[in-house]
């Protein structure tokens, strides 16, 4: 079409063309609107109708907030009209938008995007074009993002653990309340240092190290990583963490900062250091446990197996440590051990090593030495620190160790080598104590042949492989029989009839006596009603194992009751039987073991000290006890008339004796010389092989049960003296 074209023509083809135009407009999904100045809708497409309504005046409304319902912000903020996008747009001849919320009563409200651009149109001046489009989803999203938001801050801020956000540089950008607790140090003074700054000057290299990785994509993980880092507090304490690092990157995958969290493991670590540590030193003392200390010597005995040089190892025990507990208390006895073990520690060279391995057992090796008198001398000096008054318990004890020493050049594994020093310190607790024996391969094969005996014995008493033989004890001036001393004799299977010396001390030991003894004192009643004619008493050797028993639930009694119930089992009178005791079973007597013993004196059983002379007892002490006789040990029978001490004593003893009325034998007296002497010193009784050696039951030439036999009146008087 030209200008040449007729008007009629031009009209047309315009009119065509806006009718198109609003084809298109109404097809489109967003509300479009064309407004006068003044508020009026020049005219607006279907969405438009479709979201605001088709009445011009509602649509006036809506756009401009004219006379008409309140819009509001997202935010929940009443928008004021001048400040809609209408008011800007003409006010400032630039576009304008915004999201405002249209109420519709108590429901949420009807939330619109409009935005209001300044045309000039021939016809209008100043006319607006206005785009209007739901913003329901929009305004829910920016809710949900602000609400997620406040969340990831509360998470941030709140957080138990550490958290900081730290940029490329190593500052920090952000860092939360509980990383500043951590830290012991404000949020403005934490916000002015670097976290290298604050970690442990030996996990610094490291630590940066493991980030370069982790931001060059070379860790194992390509977006965190995560190790153990101790930092230096504020306060200057040692704070351990947990610390994972993870980098953001950009949409480029360039990192942009480094997310931290750091959790506190401090009182973990401690734990974890504690029970390490007890596993591997003893919690009272401090000093190296089994578990080290094996570890130790095996190290050592490597080491020196090639080498010049030995490796030594003392095994050690405390003296009377029961006695200490038993009689001042646990607590002075746990205050010795430390005492003892500190001692141990100060006196050991550096480089040795000192263990404690039981209750009161302690071990010691000494590395680099030349011999066992280099190792004996490095013994010798450590005891000579040990053994000085400890006052614990408001009394100074004076501790003393026993102790076994092995020199092995590395040829033997640790166990084996701390089992010799165990086997030598036997060795020197059984030769007496305060003293130490060096280890000798006899040791071992009579340690292995102790516990075969001692599998054996258990057995035996089990099965009863024992008999009594009877040695009589005499009138030394006419030899007549006035009493038996009942011993016993294991009746092998193998090896034929053993004297006590081959297994009491393993019975002692092993607490196998409390059976056998009362399996002796059963017998030896039995034997006394099977022989009713017999003169005087039989007596029997005790153990102080046997005294003062309570254990019934373990199958052992009190010594008193043990007897009680035999006497009544045969019928026999408790003044047909003795009951000899040692020194030291009579001087250690606790409470309820001199209970017991007085309870035998009750049932009429007399008690007699055995082997006196041996022990270390006071006399005073033992006088205390309900002790009617003594007998005066072999080891002075067999000096007698020396001329010396040994005759003067025995005469003093036999003088003591016949003051306190009391019935005192002389054991071990084989020659005619020997009675002489002790009739000589005062002696009335005496024991031994000149008087005839023990025999069992069928060899005494004592009638069966049943048969009478007449005792001589001279015997049936010795009986009420004996």
């Amino acid at each position: 079409m030209t200008e040449q074209d007729p008007p009629e023509a031009r009209a047309a083809s315009t009119a065509s063309r806006l009718t198109l135009s609003a084809d298109l407009v109404d097809a489109l999904p967003v509300g479009v609107l064309l407004t006068a100045p003044d508020g009026a809708v020049l005219g607006a497409n279907a969405a438009a109708r479709d979201v605001l309504g088709d009445s011009p005046a509602d649509l006036a409304t809506v756009v401009l907030g004219e006379a008409g319902p309140e819009a509001w912000s997202p935010d929940g903020r009443q928008v004021p009209a001048d400040q809609l996008p209408a008011a800007v747009a003409l006010r400032t001849g630039e576009p304008a938008s915004a999201v405002v919320g249209i109420p519709q009563g108590d429901d949420e409200p009807t939330w619109l995007r409009v935005t209001a651009t300044p045309v000039d149109l021939p016809a209008e001046p100043g006319a607006l074009l206005m785009t209007v489009d739901t913003a329901t989803t929009e305004v829910v999203q920016a809710r949900t993002l602000a609400a997620h938001g406040d969340m990831v801050r509360l998470a941030f801020d709140d957080a138990a653990i550490g958290m900081a956000l730290i940029g490329l540089d190593g500052r920090l950008i952000r860092a939360n309340a509980a990383l500043a607790r951590s830290l012991v140090m404000s949020p403005a003074e934490l916000l002015t240092r670097t976290l290298d700054e604050l970690a442990h000057p030996d996990e610094r290299e490291s630590g940066c190290a493991e980030i370069s990785r982790l931001l060059e994509g070379t860790a194992d993980s390509p977006s965190a990583v995560t190790m153990g880092r101790r930092f230096i507090t504020g306060a200057g304490t040692l704070l351990h963490t947990r610390l994972t690092v993870t980098v953001v990157r950009d949409a480029a995958g360039e990192p942009l900062h480094l997310w931290h969290q750091l959790e506190d493991i401090t009182e973990m670590r401690r734990a974890q250091d504690l029970l390490e540590w007890r596993a591997l030193y003893d919690h009272l003392t401090g000093l190296a446990n089994r578990r080290l200390l094996l570890d130790r010597l095996a190290h050592a005995l490597q080491q020196h197996r090639h080498a010049p040089g030995h490796v030594a190892v003392v095994f050690a025990d405390l003296d009377d440590f029961k006695r200490v507990n038993d009689s001042l208390g646990h607590d002075a006895g746990d205050l010795l051990l430390r005492v003892v073990a500190d001692r141990l520690r100060s006196a050991i060279r550096p480089g040795d090593t000192v263990a404690r391995v039981g209750g009161d057992e302690f071990v010691m090796v000494f590395e680099q030495v030349t011999s066992a008198e280099h190792a004996g001398e490095l013994l010798d000096a450590v005891l000579a620190v040990v053994h000085a008054p400890v006052h614990v318990g408001g009394h100074d004890v004076l501790p003393r160790l026993s102790a076994g020493l092995t020199v092995n050049d590395g040829s033997r594994d640790a166990e084996r080598v701390l089992r010799d020093a165990d086997t030598a310190l036997y060795v020197a607790k059984q030769s007496g104590r305060a003293r130490w024996e060096v280890y000798q391969d006899e040791y071992r094969r009579e340690a292995l042949h102790r516990i075969s005996v001692e599998a054996e014995l258990r057995g035996a008493v089990e099965r009863g492989d024992f008999v009594l033989h009877y040695q009589p004890i005499v009138e030394l001036s006419s030899s007549e029989v006035i009493a038996h001393e009942a011993l016993v004799r294991w009746q092998h299977r193998e090896r034929g009839l053993l004297l006590p010396g081959e297994f009491i001390q393993v019975c002692e030991d092993t607490d196998l006596i409390v059976g056998l003894g009362a399996w002796v004192i059963r017998e030896a009643v039995a034997f006394l009603a099977r022989h009713p004619e017999l003169p005087g008493r039989v007596y029997v050797n005790v153990s102080p194992r046997q005294i003062g028993r309570s254990d019934e639930g373990l199958g052992a009694r009190g010594l008193a009751r043990t007897v009680a119930d035999a006497l009544a089992e045969a019928g026999v009178s408790g003044d047909r039987l003795g009951i000899e005791i040692t020194e030291s079973g009579v001087l250690q007597a606790t409470d309820l073991a001199r209970a017991d013993l007085d309870r035998l004196t009750e049932l009429g059983v007399v008690l007699v000290l055995d082997d006196f002379g041996t022990g270390y007892s006071a006399l005073s002490s033992v006088l205390q006890a309900p002790i009617r006789g003594l007998k005066l040990d072999r080891s002075f029978t067999i000096r007698l008339g020396d001329g010396g001490a040994c005759d003067r004593i025995s005469t003093a003893i036999a003088a003591l004796v016949d003051s306190l009325s009391s019935h005192g034998v002389v054991e071990g007296i084989e020659t005619e010389e020997q009675r002489r002497l002790a009739l000589a010193h005062g002696w009335t009784h005496g024991q031994g092989w000149l008087f005839g050696h023990p025999e069992p039951e069928h060899a005494l030439g004592l009638p069966t049960a049943g048969q009478s036999q007449r005792v001589p009146a001279t015997r049936r008087a010795l009986r009420t003296r004996a």
